[in-house]
C-alpha cells in the first residue's frame, strides 16, 4: 500500500480552493443575511430532527429547522389558532 506525499504544490491548491470556498460562503451568508444561531437542544429534540431529516431527505438539522420555522410563521400570517394549537407544549405528540 503506497503512501501519498502530498508536495507543496497540492498544499497550494487546497489552500486556494478552500479561500475561495470561504469567501463564496461569506459573500452568499452576506447576500442573503444568514446569521448563526446558537441552539441548545435535548435528546427528544434531537430525535424529532432526525426523523424531519429522514423523511424530507435534508442533509442537516439547519435545514429542518429553517424550513420549520418559515413554515410556521406562514401558518401564523395565515391561521393564528391553528398556530397556537400547533405551538401548544401540552399538545400530545
Amino acid at each position: 500500500m503506497s503512501k501519498r506525499v502530498r508536495t507543496d504544490k497540492v498544499r497550494k491548491q487546497d489552500a486556494v480552493r478552500q479561500q475561495r470556498k470561504r469567501a463564496l460562503d461569506a459573500a452568499r451568508n452576506a447576500r442573503l443575511g444568514g446569521e448563526k444561531l446558537k441552539l441548545m437542544t435535548f435528546q427528544g429534540t434531537r430525535d424529532g430532527l432526525a426523523v424531519m431529516r429522514q423523511v424530507g431527505g435534508y442533509r442537516n438539522d439547519d435545514e429542518v429547522v429553517s424550513l420549520a420555522v418559515r413554515y410556521l410563521a406562514g401558518l401564523a400570517r395565515r391561521d393564528p389558532a391553528a398556530f397556537l394549537e400547533a405551538m401548544d407544549p401540552r399538545n400530545p405528540v
